[in-house]
């Protein structure tokens, strides 16, 4: 499969490679963000100019400082031959308002659809990198990290794709706020901007250790995460064991130092958040004062300049807090788009030759297999005929997972060859060989769902006839029907409302329901009684009668109808006859 690579952003995370990352790969979305940003801007100084000219007219005040401002607005009423007032002033300022309101609710309903597409397509990209990655780099140390990736830190993720977005139209009001208020007096503006640089220097320490913060957040997550999972997969162990205190002590003290490095952090946002407002009033206070000291400056001005102050101000605020929080939080787009560029260099590789029939043998010439420098298996020669029903014995860990890894195709030989009827598995595209076969392991997939959605999972358009012949092969109306229990019942989150019998029972239904050639049972019968087991047992005899048949067991007692055993032993096979008890 070709997944599209076009969200990953620049390995050198920061604001600006999101930018980049964005107008390179949202170019039309981005321009039209910027355009409709720079009419909301203008339109801002539109209606904070014509306040000067109406509160001139209401006060009756005149002053050079702003003489040229109120010649242009003049010039541009008397274009549109309309008559200066103040009521047409006032007029034009109400019109002004509306359109910008208009405006700005297709921008932001623009910026959310951006934010929308984005979480969207890093989720569907991370879920092609889970079901399409090779097995060996999904198969290791990944699960917890994926969970914490899918569960928290996505949302950070597209946090900082928003927050980005939403910097734009924040830059360009500050530099509409900063050219009126130059416009409105040079000297006094020089001075504001003295003191908020004094202040963003102060503000700009905080900001500075964000990004180490959120790294180490991120890393305690994903090792709480770990640990948390490994908690709820062992709780029977931990219970049985009496280890809850053990854990419980673990458990604490990662909650404490994860809740402890995010209150440092908070802390730090509240100094960035609540010294605005005194670094906000006192040079208002500072601009009333000296204006009408020193400048003689009229009163509807310095009423302007501290209203487009505070306009500044508040959008200088916003633009330092959208920047913390993307400090803070591009440590998890890091770690999206970490796991997305290795998913992309681990995608499982396939083969372009299609197979639609099993017509001869499985072949395994000297293959050999080892995970990183553990042997696992060594030189093994094996044929499976198509017909042909056998078992395979050997304690755990002696490498018949990986025999039937090897031929699910989820992994291949490091030497050696496997053939399905001649061609090297390497060479069959997975997809028409997993039409062939169906495996079902000691732990089957179960979902939250409804009995009859788990047996008929991915199938479509299943007859009724069939659906209850399959489920009557597999033993699961005993435990349906005797139990008031129907084929509607939501068994629960992996089954959970199931016992280890039934979960393999409905597994098995599975089984008989896709009806394939080759049929590969891991411990098929481990949880059951010896009475269900033995009717389970002849009715997979009977539904294999003309099927290929691969048996995994650990059972001593081999079934009847399996023509040929073979005993793994550290890594090496050897072939037996059926005596039917080992």
């Amino acid at each position: 499969m070709v997944l599209n690579q076009d969200i990953t952003i620049s390995e050198k995370y920061s604001v600006r490679s999101v930018i980049k990352s964005l107008f390179k790969k949202r170019k039309k979305q981005s321009t039209i963000i910027i355009l409709l940003s720079i009419v909301v801007s203008f339109f801002e100084m539109l209606s904070i100019s014509l306040l000067v000219p109406a509160l001139e007219q209401i006060l009756n005040q005149s002053t050079d400082i702003n003489i040229k401002l109120i010649s242009y607005i003049q010039k541009a009423y008397s274009l549109i031959n309309v008559e200066y007032t103040v009521l047409s002033l006032f007029i034009g300022i109400a019109l002004i308002y509306i359109f910008k309101a208009l405006i700005n609710i297709f921008l932001a309903s623009l910026i959310n659809k951006e934010k929308l597409w984005y979480e969207i397509s890093r989720r569907k990209k991370i879920c092609d990198i889970i079901l399409y990655s090779d097995w060996i780099f999904i198969n290791g140390s990944m699960k917890s990290y994926i969970t914490n990736i899918l569960t928290n830190e996505i949302e950070k993720d597209r946090d900082v794709y928003l927050r980005t977005l939403n910097l734009l139209p924040l830059i360009f009001l500050l530099f509409v706020y900063v050219l009126l208020l130059f416009l409105l007096s040079f000297e006094i503006t020089l001075m504001i901007f003295l003191i908020i640089g004094g202040v963003t220097l102060i503000l700009g320490r905080l900001v500075k250790n964000a990004r180490y913060s959120g790294s180490t957040i991120l890393s305690q997550r994903n090792l709480f995460m770990k640990e948390t999972l490994a908690s709820l997969d062992g709780l029977k162990n931990i219970k049985s064991m009496s280890k809850e205190s053990f854990v419980r002590k673990l458990l604490y003290e990662k909650t404490e130092y994860l809740s402890k490095i995010r209150y440092e952090m908070n802390d730090k946002m509240n100094y960035v958040t609540y010294l605005h407002e005194p670094a906000n009033f006192i040079p208002i206070l500072m601009i009333i004062y000296i204006t009408m000291t020193y400048f003689y400056v009229p009163i509807s001005v310095i009423g302007i300049m501290i209203y487009v102050f505070l306009k500044l101000s508040g959008d200088l605020k916003s633009i330092q807090t959208e920047y913390y929080r993307i400090k803070f939080e591009i440590p998890s787009m890091n770690a999206v788009d970490v796991l997305i560029n290795e998913g992309y260099q681990n995608i499982e590789k396939d083969g372009d030759t299609i197979i639609n029939n099993f017509n001869d043998k499985i072949e395994f010439k000297n293959v050999s297999f080892s995970y990183s420098d553990k042997s696992v298996l060594k030189n093994i020669n094996l044929t499976i005929n198509k017909g042909e029903k056998i078992a395979i014995f050997g304690q755990t860990g002696v490498g018949k997972s990986t025999l039937i890894d090897l031929l699910l195709g989820l992994i291949y030989p490091k030497s050696g060859k496997l053939t399905i009827d001649g061609i090297q598995i390497q060479k069959i595209k997975k997809e028409s060989w997993h039409k062939i076969l169906t495996w079902m392991g000691q732990d089957p997939y179960l979902f939250y769902g409804t009995i009859e959605e788990n047996i008929t999972w991915g199938q479509k358009d299943i007859h009724k006839d069939k659906l209850n012949n399959a489920c009557k092969m597999a033993c699961c109306n005993d435990f349906v029907n005797n139990k008031g229990i129907s084929y509607e019942y939501i068994i629960g989150d992996r089954g959970s409302k199931l016992s280890g019998g039934q979960k393999q029972r409905i597994a098995l239904a599975r089984v008989f329901l896709e009806d394939p050639e080759i049929v590969i049972l891991d411990e098929p019968s481990s949880h059951l009684d010896l009475g269900t087991k033995n009717l389970l047992l002849d009715n997979i005899e009977k539904f294999c009668k003309n099927k290929t048949l691969i048996m995994i067991t650990h059972d001593h007692e081999i079934p009847s109808f399996i023509d040929t055993v073979y005993v793994f032993d550290k890594g090496e096979i050897k072939k037996i006859d059926n005596s039917n008890k080992l």
